[in-house]
């Protein structure tokens, strides 16, 4: 869930000092391979001395400490129920990327599992298993469902549905050891791919996991008929959590989701402030 870049060495920050100790800090990390944005993380003050505007200050002197350093762009992750602090970096004009989340399901489930092959013609739905051919298509669906604005910031992730080779043996490593079953899945309309779709189901004791990337053309059409199959295929597993990933540029697979009971759990919002 977290927008963090992988941090080069040169990581800074400021404290603020009162009554003799440390109350407030903040940590600075440039972006690698992007000089001109840094990452702002750590934002914190002591709860005896909050709503006294440290927090505000600590930020203007981050702001003032990038533009000498001649940056173009701060970046920052807040919880979205951490409503003072997203206030703070709105009223400092902040805005909003995307929110990246999840959201939650408690057992029992609320379907009857369908053998396999049923499910896989619920309605006619064109479902298969995503193949090592599709790899160029995956990807460019997922670009495509990448906002411009969201893209600026950060690359389409592509990892979760188009593992390398080295990320698809460890994973089947750890399907085995984790007792899990990881599987993706291709949803396809009008003769092209419209969804991609990773579920990754548990024996033991984690939560069972939902990805859904769908076409922007299909948009709104096909949510509900992924999230049921995700449901019915995961009934022939334990009883247990299940988690579905979403974000706020995927407004139709949120409302889907809560029409199916999920319920948001938790997230990080990425905000940006251009200098």
């Amino acid at each position: 869930m977290s927008y963090a870049p992988v941090f080069p060495e040169n990581v800074t920050g400021f404290v603020w000092v009162e009554d003799g100790r440390v109350v407030g800090n903040v940590t600075i990390s440039q972006d690698e391979g992007r000089f001109d944005r840094y990452l702002i993380s750590n934002v914190a003050v002591k709860p005896s001395y909050r709503h006294q505007g440290i927090a505000r200050a600590i930020m203007q002197i981050v702001v003032e400490h990038l533009k000498g350093r001649g940056a173009k762009w701060m970046l920052l992750n807040v919880r979205p129920n951490n409503y003072d602090a997203v206030n703070l970096y709105r009223d400092m004009r902040f805005r909003e990327v995307e929110m990246r989340g999840e959201w939650t399901l408690p057992p029992p489930l609320p379907y009857p599992h369908t053998p396999t092959q049923a499910v896989w013609e619920y309605g006619g739905m064109g479902v298969r298993a995503l193949r090592h051919s599709d790899r160029r298509v995956v990807s460019e669906l997922i670009r495509a469902a990448t906002p411009a604005n969201v893209h600026q910031f950060r690359a389409p992730r592509l990892a979760e549905f188009d593992p390398n080779w080295e990320d698809l043996f460890s994973e089947i490593i750890s399907d085995f050891f984790v007792g899990q079953v990881t599987h993706r899945w291709a949803l396809e309309r009008d003769g092209k791919i419209a969804a991609i779709m990773m579920i990754r189901a548990q024996h033991l004791f984690s939560p069972h996991r939902i990805g859904i990337q769908v076409h922007p053309d299909y948009r709104g059409r096909v949510e509900n008929d992924l999230v049921t199959f995700a449901l019915r295929d995961l009934a022939r597993f334990p009883k247990r959590e299940i988690r579905a990933a979403g974000a706020s540029t995927q407004p139709e697979l949120i409302a889907t989701l809560e029409q199916h009971g999920f319920k948001f759990l938790n997230g990080l919002m990425l905000m940006a402030l251009e200098l």
